[in-house]
């Protein structure tokens, strides 16, 4: 196994990697021709319509890139850039008109829906080569035995410390294979060698990400092949314990400073200063860097080679219009997007970490000090995870908000452990 942990410092200016969506592919070989579908041929010549979420660097980006695309001779693009709430509103009303841009970018939440509808093709359907992608993606985008995305960007969970509070402290980070207990341990002795006055790691008891690595780190997962939920009532019972243990040795905030926090990263006890140790995506990561002086570090939750509770998870998928008049001609723009050397250098990491390991090889050194050890520690993922047995289903969501609630109540005493488990899978077997 590869070392887990990867170090990086603060520099003076920042540059703050984009959340969530992200069209850098790279080694995602399209080729030209006609619809391989037995439909329509495909007109390599027709206009194309692209639709994305994204804030205005993204934007940015991705209209350079795509000129490019047209200015050497591809198809006419046009182009529809969103916001994520207004992005959704308009691609439902389109599905209905059976009329969705040719390339439309996708959620893994999403993807089985628009699936569902018909709305999406198969791509199967198109010269698409997926092996220049990840090991652990390149299904990602499956609903059955189709495939209806391709993974556009990534992102994973991390374990983020402060290494100079660390080193002031005398407390090393855990590496390696280490556990859940393990992480208890080393919270409870940054409590006790700062002598109570900082946290060991922000309070995590309500991430329902987190729980479902709490429960792949077992072998088994979250949910079930057929969408039902695998987690028993003894795992949730057990990972509140955990948490509710921490916040009364006081390894953890308390219930009022961490509703204090919420939604203010300047002031999350990592960024303050307050806490030694978080759990990150990976550009929520470079989004603290941002916000402290001090060095972080990120590394593998906790980690064993045997059953790696760690997957590569999709930030945005692009898929393709079932009733594209062009499929293959959109096919040819994604190669565009994912193989062109200079498109991958326009649109770096500004959207998200790529999903190959040849367009982080060519981009690590080109992006700033602060999106650097994201952009490696997505290798050190590849290495060390095993992928999710399916897309989240139906009411994940709803789910995963209340999971947080019920995380909150036990913390503010509001409900018994007993009693937030009973309501979870009352929920969700309903």
């Amino acid at each position: 196994m590869k070392s887990t942990r990867r170090t990086h410092r603060r520099h003076a200016q920042m540059t703050v990697l984009a959340t969530c969506a992200a069209l850098t592919l790279a080694a995602c070989g399209v080729g030209g021709g006609s619809d391989d579908g037995g439909g329509e041929p495909a007109d390599p010549s027709a206009p194309i319509r692209a639709a994305w979420w994204g804030e205005d660097n993204q934007n940015q980006a991705l209209d350079a890139a795509i000129t490019a695309f047209t200015e050497a001779g591809g198809p006419d693009v046009s182009i529809e850039a969103q916001p994520w709430d207004g992005y959704w509103d308009k691609l439902a009303t389109q599905v209905a008109g059976r009329d969705i841009p040719d390339v439309v970018m996708q959620a893994a939440s999403q993807l089985p829906t628009y699936a569902g509808r018909d709305a999406l093709l198969d791509l199967s359907e198109v010269d698409l080569d997926l092996s220049g992608l990840d090991e652990g993606i390149r299904d990602f985008g499956a609903v059955g035995d189709e495939t209806f995305g391709v993974v556009a960007a990534t992102n994973a969970m991390g374990f983020v410390t402060n290494s100079d509070l660390l080193a002031e402290l005398g407390v090393a980070a855990p590496e390696g294979e280490w556990t859940w207990d393990d992480l208890s341990t080393f919270a409870n002795e940054v409590h006790t060698a700062s002598g109570g006055e900082t946290w060991g790691i922000q309070d995590g008891g309500g991430d329902m990400i987190l729980f479902i690595l709490y429960v792949r780190d077992s072998g088994r997962e979250f949910y079930a092949d057929d969408g039902s939920i695998n987690a028993t009532p003894d795992d949730l019972r057990a990972w509140f314990q955990l948490w509710a243990d921490m916040r009364e040795s006081g390894a953890v905030p308390p219930a009022e400073a961490t509703a204090e926090a919420s939604g203010n990263l300047p002031g999350s006890p990592l960024a303050s200063g307050r806490a030694a140790a978080t759990f990150a995506w990976t550009q929520d990561y470079v989004a603290v860097q941002s916000v402290t002086d001090a060095a972080l570090d990120i590394g593998l939750p906790p980690y064993n080679s045997e059953n790696p509770s760690l997957w590569i998870n999709a930030a945005s998928l692009w898929s393709i219009s079932a009733w594209s008049e062009n499929p293959q001609g959109s096919a040819d723009l994604i190669d565009h997007l994912v193989n062109d050397p200079e498109a991958i250098e326009t649109l770096g990491v500004s959207l998200g970490v790529p999903p190959t390991a040849a367009a982080r090889e060519q981009l690590v050194d080109l992006v700033s000090d602060e999106e650097r050890p994201a952009v490696e520690y997505m290798d050190l993922v590849a290495d060390n995870s095993r992928p999710l047995n399916r897309l989240w289903p139906d009411g994940f969501a709803t789910s995963r908000t209340l999971f947080d609630q019920l995380d909150e109540s036990v913390a503010f005493g509001e409900m018994t452990i007993d009693e937030a488990v009973d309501a979870f899978f009352a929920d969700a077997e309903g």
